[in-house]
């Protein structure tokens, strides 16, 4: 047994890289083959590319699909459809234990069989798995600081700014920026039926695009909520709520489109210039949360809430004694005579009790609303012109919404 065993040059050269990050690898990886290489994570999103030179660069990975399975090799050819074009590639899966952490691609110009390509792809793919765990490791590891740190911020544990500014530094977070706080939270939820899969791709997609947007993300999750911290930078001062509205409806619309059947709410509270008062945006947002929900609105934010939020907080038995006060004796005579005069006065008070613009959106006549809105007044025994009935009513009215009467 005097055979020698030849390690093959590529193993020393790509091992060279095992102590750096996925973009040496990346790049000696597409030294060595002259074929452009991309690594990414579990959904696709590109960590580290490499490309020869005048090779067109791919940004963005919508959807990959698989071409050739072979049972024997885990590397497979696929289909990888781009926001330009779709490209053939050979990719290897990089996993750890049962989990999968990414994926590892090679571009090659002709349809190579995935068997070609196979031992370097695994290879490359084993040493990319080192990187990425030891890259998850280290998340985790500051995880178990940052998590008790955004809990105390949040629930006014921390009483000074400058304790705030220094624990925020370790995550390079500047909080000597005016924040705002968002939650958004999955309707419903059950993570029983779905695991924690469902929630953990929320937190993806939330902290993906604050990063797409150049801000680095500070995000909390608790059970069904991912709250984020959403600094107001020197040159947003004019366009911070169209942003903050932007990115909230950016982050909705990709859960739509990925879960269709997994509704999402959101609340935003107020902006604070100091730290310490985070607390109060963050209860802020979780009362814009629920009456979001109950009103239907898309993108609530606390600081448009104005009836809504005194009702919200309110004594029930109060509101319903108020509201019973105010429009039972209509609700009644709609009940008993089968009418839909409670309807006709709601869409008058939608619309500023303006006849024209209620006649409109009602599709009736004048006429008809005229005489609809006259046999009100007969029940509920009051002038619909006078300003503190209107007052009433509006109030009896977002009752009714609130607390679903």
């Amino acid at each position: 047994m005097n055979e020698s065993m030849i390690v093959p040059n590529f193993v020393h050269q790509l091992l060279s890289t095992t102590t750096e990050d996925t973009a040496q690898l990346a790049n000696k990886l597409c030294s060595l083959l002259s074929l452009p290489v991309l690594i990414t994570d579990s959904y696709y999103q590109i960590l580290s590319s490499s490309y020869p030179p005048g090779v067109p660069v791919l940004t963005t990975i919508l959807a990959i699909q698989p071409l050739d399975l072979i049972e024997s090799v885990t590397a497979f050819s696929c289909q990888i459809t781009t926001t330009m074009s779709d490209e053939y590639g050979l990719v290897s899966p990089i996993t750890q234990g049962n989990s999968t952490l990414g994926y590892l691609f090679i571009l090659p110009s002709k349809k190579e069989k995935p068997e070609t390509y196979s031992s370097i792809l695994e290879f490359a793919a084993s040493l990319a798995s080192i990187q990425l765990h030891r890259k998850l490791e280290k998340r985790q590891e500051k995880m178990k600081f940052k998590e008790p740190f955004l809990f105390d911020l949040l629930y006014g544990n921390l009483k000074q700014p400058e304790d705030i500014y220094e624990y925020g530094s370790v995550w390079n977070w500047d909080f000597h920026l005016p924040h705002t706080v968002l939650v958004f939270s999955l309707t419903d939820f059950n993570p029983i039926l779905t695991g924690k899969q469902m929630i953990n791709h929320l937190l993806y997609i939330v902290e993906r695009t604050l990063i797409d947007g150049r801000i680095k993300p500070i995000t909390l999750k608790r059970k069904s909520q991912v709250i984020v911290i959403f600094p107001l930078e020197d040159d947003q001062q004019k366009n911070h709520r169209a942003a903050i509205e932007g990115f909230s409806t950016s982050i909705i619309n990709q859960m739509k489109s990925l879960h269709p059947d997994q509704a999402l709410s959101c609340g935003i509270g107020k902006t604070y210039t100091s730290p310490v008062d985070l607390f109060r945006s963050f209860q802020e947002a979780k009362v814009a949360l629920e009456l979001g929900e109950l009103m239907g609105m898309m993108i609530p934010f606390f600081s448009d809430l104005g009836l809504e939020r005194i009702l919200y907080k309110h004594d029930l038995q109060d509101l319903k004694e108020f509201y019973e006060a105010t429009l039972g004796e209509l609700l009644l005579y709609d009940e008993t005579n089968n009418a839909q005069l409670m309807e006709t006065l709601e869409g008058l008070a939608a619309n500023q009790f303006d006849m024209t613009a209620t006649s409109k959106a009602l599709f009736l006549h004048r006429n008809t609303l005229r005489y609809r809105l006259k046999k009100i007044e007969e029940i509920l025994n009051v002038k619909l012109d006078d300003l503190n009935i209107k007052l009433n009513i509006t109030a009896a009215l977002k009752i009714k919404q609130l607390r679903k009467m």
